[in-house]
């Protein structure tokens, strides 16, 4: 017998039909019965199988498609006793329940030792208690972290209207200091000795300049440079002794705090008084201030006139007033730790300072 003939036609065996005599009512309800189940097993499967892969998040999902698996084959054996009614294949219908049988007993066993784990998984209503418990949890901690956070603001509002307070009080003291100055001057005769009061004033203004630009900031801690120069530039020019002097302030914006704006500050007081006292015996000229960024980053400062110039050679060894000056920049530049380079010829006087540019928090 060839093992095609031992699947669908075994010698001497008979179709099931034959053990029912034929009777077309047992017939009819074996196989519409058979039918109806191998349907709904192949129906069942494909329901399982549709819903695990819509929800990739259950866990051991896996073992759904053994179910399905399994399932098939049971609706498969239902469909070979369809045709065992009328013809004797049972060779294929054993090899079909062997397979449904392996499947069976692969599917109950890891059933039975995932039940531990699948009993440990939480219920619907523990996952409920959990979320609310958790909400709980947020509310409670959004409710501190609101609190803190108000603390926090009104800190800070009082932090500002007290650093406010100091700009403002520290302004206010150095306009009086300003204001006793002007009252001193007004009592000195000797010319030079007016000139170094204006050139005081001239400093303390700087000073003032810098706390009110940081009283106007909104962080309190650092202030746009370039309306500074500006203004800084042009009140000692409009504050010199009545000369016709053009005025030009070009500055990339840049945010300073006050170890940086002070020196800085006070370095273009020195440099633009200096034009002022001694480029333009004729009391007409040009000056110019900028402040720009090279190419290495760096900051390059930059106050420049045409006036007469002069001879650097021996200069502050034989003017003790122009060797304060000169030291008073020296220790400025140092300070922000930069270089000077000064170019100086008849129509044409160049400081040109390097500085790195500041860091602000």
């Amino acid at each position: 017998m060839s093992f095609l003939d031992w699947l669908l036609n075994p010698s001497g065996l008979t179709p099931h039909g034959f053990c029912l005599s034929w009777a077309p009512g047992l017939v009819a309800m074996h196989a519409g019965s058979d039918a109806v189940i191998g349907l709904a097993y192949f129906s069942i499967p494909l329901a399982i199988a549709a819903f695990v892969k819509r929800r990739p998040d259950i866990k051991y999902g896996w073992v759904a498609y053994l179910f399905v698996a399994f399932i098939l084959a049971c609706g498969t054996t239902h469909l070979m006793a369809i045709l065992t009614l009328w013809a004797p294949a049972y060779g294929v219908e054993a090899l079909i329940k062997v397979a449904t049988a392996i499947l069976s007993i692969a599917t109950a066993g890891i059933l039975w030792t995932l039940i531990p784990k699948l009993l440990a998984l939480p219920s619907a209503a523990e996952l409920e208690r959990r979320v609310d418990e958790r909400t709980a949890q947020l509310r409670a901690a959004k409710e501190e972290l609101e609190v803190v956070v108000a603390e926090r603001t009104a800190t800070l509002a009082q932090r500002d209207l007290l650093l406010r307070e100091v700009y403002h009080r520290v302004k206010n003291n150095l306009q009086m200091v300003d204001g006793l100055l002007i009252m001193q001057t007004r009592q000195l005769t000797d010319p030079a000795a007016r000139q170094a009061m204006q050139g005081l004033r001239d400093r303390i203004y700087a000073l003032g300049l810098v706390h009110h630009q940081l009283m106007g900031s909104e962080d309190l801690k650092t202030f746009d440079i370039a309306p500074f120069l500006q203004d800084l530039s042009t009140n000692l020019v409009h504050g010199g002794p009545g000369q016709e002097i053009a005025l030009s302030v070009e500055a990339i914006p840049l945010d300073v705090g006050l170890d940086f704006a002070i020196p800085l500050g006070l370095l273009v007081t020195e440099l633009v008084t200096n034009s002022l006292k001694h480029a333009f015996p004729d009391g007409r000229g040009d000056i110019d201030v900028s402040l720009s960024r090279a190419g290495d980053g760096a900051l390059a400062l930059v106050v420049a006139d045409n006036g007469r110039g002069y001879d650097g050679a021996g200069s502050a060894s034989q003017n003790p007033k122009a060797a304060l000056g000169v030291s008073i920049i020296e220790g400025l530049v140092a300070q922000l730790k930069g270089t000077i380079l000064v170019k100086s010829r008849p129509g044409a006087t160049r400081s040109e300072i390097r500085l790195a540019a500041p860091v602000t928090p």
